[in-house]
């Protein structure tokens, strides 16, 4: 699988967060105190490390959990959302599970799955994502997108993500296609740090398809060319994520005379 990095952060006013013998997060130094305090993080030579030295897998995830639910309880995880995600190491193996609210907090990196929908002619369906969402309320996305839940696979979340937010039934969207390329975006926010691979994925819909959104994320769904897709990226009307997704689509499939 192809990647690349955007890393809109220096990292500087963040610690090293060792999980499984590897730096697999990033913590606010603001946040080290009430880390140490929890009883399940220690220091560490370099940054602060889970006491995880000989755990399994799930005796780790139970730990690490035990830490979001004690973190959710200090008021220190923007969204807590009831769903476990994957703690990979850098070989792509999962070393634990936790709440996907933490990862944030934590500066662990998470994968979502975007979906761009694009029509035999050409056009590209857009969702315009809801006003009551808290991140990114009323800024374009792709027609589907999503975190890959523990034990879940690419194909399907994505499967998924397409009925719930789109609509996209499941013989239609069982033609997702993976490109193999995935690209990693870093940012800071107010909670911690923003660490997410992007897995970009493609699924051609028929013509006479309509998405219709399901989940209440979606305000409404809009239907452009590829120059209103461009010109709305220059413009930075898409979410962050979804603009990574999108610009790499445009690039691979251009036209050959464009």
């Amino acid at each position: 699988m192809r990647s690349s990095t955007s890393c809109e952060t220096d990292l500087v006013d963040f610690v090293p967060f060792w999980i499984a013998g590897e730096s697999l997060g990033r913590v606010r130094r603001e946040l080290a105190a009430a880390l140490l305090q929890s009883g399940a993080v220690e220091q560490a030579d370099s940054g602060l490390r889970l006491r995880d030295v000989g755990f399994s897998v799930p005796r780790r995830s139970r730990l690490l959990q035990g830490l979001a639910v004690q973190l959710r309880s200090a008021g220190l995880i923007a969204d807590w959302r009831n769903e476990l995600c994957a703690v990979l190491n850098a070989a792509g193996v999962e070393v634990a599970r936790c709440e996907r609210g933490a990862f944030r907090t934590l500066g662990i990196q998470n994968r979502a799955v975007h979906v761009n929908g694009h029509l035999p002619d050409g056009r590209i369906w857009v969702a315009r994502r809801s006003q009551l969402k808290r991140a990114d309320p009323g800024m374009l996305d792709n027609v589907a997108a999503g975190g890959v839940s523990a034990g879940e696979t690419l194909r399907a979340c994505a499967m998924r993500e397409l009925w719930e937010e789109a609509g996209v039934p499941r013989e239609l969207a069982t033609k997702v296609e993976f490109p193999g390329i995935s690209l990693r975006s870093v940012r800071e926010t107010r909670f911690g740090l923003h660490d997410e691979c992007v897995i970009v994925a493609d699924v051609l819909l028929p013509a006479g398809f309509v998405p219709l959104g399901r989940d209440g994320e979606v305000e409404h769904f809009l239907c452009m060319t590829r120059a209103g897709v461009g010109a709305a990226l220059e413009r930075g009307e898409f979410t962050v994520e979804a603009a990574i997704s999108m610009r790499e689509f445009l690039d691979r499939t251009r036209p050959l005379s464009a």
